[in-house]
């Protein structure tokens, strides 16, 4: 996915991914139609899907359909295989980093399948390669997957799947961090005729995360945080004629946060206990889109999305005075409300409207609109050396991220040599983006809402992609331009950054290029080679230091107006693929490939510190040399 035009990462080490300038919890993560928070491993190294069992994906940025909701930028949809109802069989890899195993087959022939997939690593001593700076440092992770597939007559099917990762890492100290998502739905896929279909799906998302550290026994302690939802929704597809197709459903999740807990850890800890209150907030939706064909050469969708969010308690919530900025001064009453009270409603449509014209079978044209809301939001410290990430809910002192988007795009097609190439540009207009106050605290925070703030922004680009399907040599190559810009400009903020004017946010990375390509020498020897590069993103840095009432302070440039040295990697990859005998019961391969072939010390984070009365910056990294990898691989 990071290789196509319009996503990017924050940088090296990093997980989650950017889409079109956004950030990275405005991406909604779906794996068989399960919400994942974090979609990666191993400091972002290795996707949280399993290759192997992945039947489909599908990123949506431009026109996002009616169905979803709840994120601004875009919507990632990963499906899994159901499994062989005929015959058994499977797939392994066994390699120096990660290994894993794959296996499908029939329960009751023809009717019932499984499909089961593991993975895990043991790459402690990869990091002992890495610099001195991280010779005490552990990463490990392992991830499950489990889908039952029950055709229970003609129009009738049942299916289950499961989903359980855990990742635990600590970088050269004490501390360590670990995080893991926990899912599992059901889905029934009925047929009421051959024009009208259903899909109902409930399901259960978990995502936990927590720091902590053992070193001395009387300062022992866990931070904790953690996400519970359960979803339910329903869709129908109705072939009204040959050309209107429509599509309506609804949908409901209820969100469970814990916001913070922090506790001793051994009798002998000192520690204080200290705890968040759990939120809760259930967002419900209606939608409806009519799929048009005009002729052979237009074909428009139209879609409205009816959402409503309720925050509700048990909760204490402040009220803050009228017209006057949010902060402790201005306090004029505490309200606690009862378990399940709707102590507040957010309710808007949403449009979403696309249109493609084919000129002929091999250039198009497209063009879509999508207004969206979003009423989770992620507070993330991205210049820290090991983030702590905060999700908030909606709630009456801080408003939905709201955003408009538009976007066109021309495509062509050259079959004759194997050939896609499009251009496609965007501009989206945000609202209510919450970003932080200088010197904001975010972890364990009461009141949240008084050092946050909310922004208006805009984003925009123009993507190019080019794409080779045949001959020895294959892959594709992408470049994306793109600007994402805030401002504080409500005159009720207290502390506006940068005086109220425009900031490059977080992840502004203008420029980005990535080259995928793989190059089969014979039917069994190929070459691969993948080549990233991205402007280094935006930090804020001390500039001047200076005396006042008697001590020595630091005075710091404007938000996001340095940046990080521009990323770049090269990876390598020689692929020996075994004999391809039809009847053959096991087929092999293996794979020896260098990641960051250059050797080059991209930073993962940088810092500052006063070296005998001077600021010194250091720039932080982690993959800094070549990391060889070695895997065998083997169906049946």
């Amino acid at each position: 996915v990071l290789t196509l035009p319009g996503v990017q990462s924050v940088g090296e080490a990093s997980t989650g991914f950017n889409v079109r300038g956004g950030a990275t919890d405005q991406n909604l993560i779906l794996l068989n139609d399960a919400t994942i928070y974090n979609p990666s491993h191993f400091f972002g190294f290795f996707s949280a899907f399993n290759p192997d069992l992945v039947k489909d994906v599908q990123l949506y940025k431009s026109s996002i359909p009616e169905k979803f909701g709840g994120r601004l930028s875009s919507v990632l949809e990963v499906n899994n295989r159901e499994g062989n109802k005929n015959k058994f069989a499977g797939s392994a890899g066994i390699g120096i980093i990660t290994s894993r195993i794959n296996l499908e087959g029939p329960i009751i022939k023809d009717k019932t399948s499984f499909i089961l997939g593991a993975r895990g690593t043991y790459a402690d001593w990869l990091l002992k390669l890495l610099p001195e700076d991280f010779e005490n440092s552990a990463a490990s992770f392992y991830d499950l997957n489990l889908g039952i597939n029950h055709q229970i007559n003609k129009n009738n099917q049942l299916i289950i799947n499961g989903y359980y990762s855990k990742d635990k890492f600590k970088l050269n100290s004490d501390t360590a961090y670990s995080y893991n998502n926990r899912n599992a739905s059901i889905k029934w896929k009925h047929g009421f005729s051959q024009k009208l279909n259903m899909d109902v799906n409930l399901g259960v998302d978990l995502y936990n995360y927590d720091i902590g550290s053992q070193a001395n026994p009387i300062n022992s302690y866990q931070l904790k945080f953690g996400i519970n939802q359960q979803n339910f929704k329903t869709d129908f597809t109705y072939g009204l004629n040959s050309k209107h197709t429509l599509r309506f459903g609804l949908s409901s999740i209820l969100y469970r946060l814990s916001p913070g807990s922090f506790e001793p850890v051994g009798a002998e800890s000192l520690v204080i206990k200290d705890v968040v209150p759990d939120e809760k907030g259930l967002e419900s939706a209606v939608y409806l889109g009519d799929e048009f064909t005009v002729n052979d050469n237009l074909a428009v969708n139209v879609g409205v999305r009816y959402a409503i969010f309720n925050y509700l308690g048990p909760q204490s919530v402040r009220q803050y005075g009228a017209n006057l900025p949010i902060n402790d001064n201005n306090v004029i009453a505490e309200n606690f409300y009862g378990n399940n009270k709707i102590i507040n409603t957010y309710q808007a449509p949403e449009f979403r409207l696309s249109a493609r014209y084919s000129f002929t079978n091999d250039l198009s044209i497209k063009a879509s609109f999508n207004t969206l809301r979003q009423y989770i939001h992620l507070l993330s410290n991205t210049t820290a050396i090991a983030p702590t990430d905060i999700y908030k809910l909606s709630d009456p002192n801080i408003k939905p991220q709201k955003g408009n988007q538009i976007s066109f795009g021309i495509y062509k097609n050259i079959a004759s040599q194997g050939l896609e190439m499009s251009v496609e540009t965007y501009y989206k207009q945000l609202e209510d983006y919450l970003d932080y106050k200088s010197g904001a605290t975010l972890v364990m925070n009461q009141n949240i809402e008084t050092d946050v703030l909310g922004t208006k922004g805009k984003a925009y680009g123009i993507e190019l992609f080019l794409k080779k399907n045949v001959g020895k040599l294959t892959g594709w190559m992408s470049y994306a331009f793109s600007r994402t810009m805030l401002k504080m400009d409500d005159p009720l903020n207290d502390s506006p950054v940068n005086d109220g004017n425009f900031y490059p946010a977080n992840h502004d990375k203008p420029h980005s290029f990535n080259f995928t390509g793989n190059y089969a020498f014979k039917r069994r020897y190929s070459l691969s080679l993948n080549v990233t590069y991205s402007t280094g993103r935006p930090i804020t840095v001390p500039i001047a230091k200076y005396q006042y009432g008697g001590s020595e302070r630091v005075y710091y440039s404007e938000r996001n107006a340095y940046r990080i040295p521009d990323y770049f990697r090269t990876d390598l990859a020689f692929n020996i693929d075994g004999n391809h005998k039809v009847n053959q019961t096991f087929h092999n391969s293996f794979t020896f490939g260098l990641y960051n072939l250059t050797g080059r010390k991209n930073a993962y984070s940088t810092y500052f510190s006063n070296d005998g009365g001077v600021i010194n910056g250091y720039k932080l990294s982690i993959f800094a040399s070549v990391l060889p990898f070695v895997t065998y691989n083997i169906k049946f």
